[in-house]
């Protein structure tokens, strides 16, 4: 499976399939939100946090290379 392929598919498939295939929540978090600007990383972080158990502002955090 490749980042592309996560990506873009919806967002229950994408945290099924990368769960699936051992990825953790921090390498989901950057795949899907990486090289988006902070508005369109917030938009994201409001999809895919639920889905993850996480909190948006968590979502944030993890979304930073720190």
């Amino acid at each position: 499976m490749d980042e592309e392929t996560l990506r873009w598919a919806p967002p229950e498939e994408v945290v099924r399939l990368a769960k699936e295939n051992g990825f953790t929540t921090e390498e989901i978090v950057r795949i899907v939100s990486g090289c988006l600007t902070y508005r369109e990383a917030l938009r994201v972080a409001k999809e895919y946090s639920p889905l993850l158990g996480i909190t948006v502002k968590e979502f944030l955090e993890l979304r930073r290379n720190e």
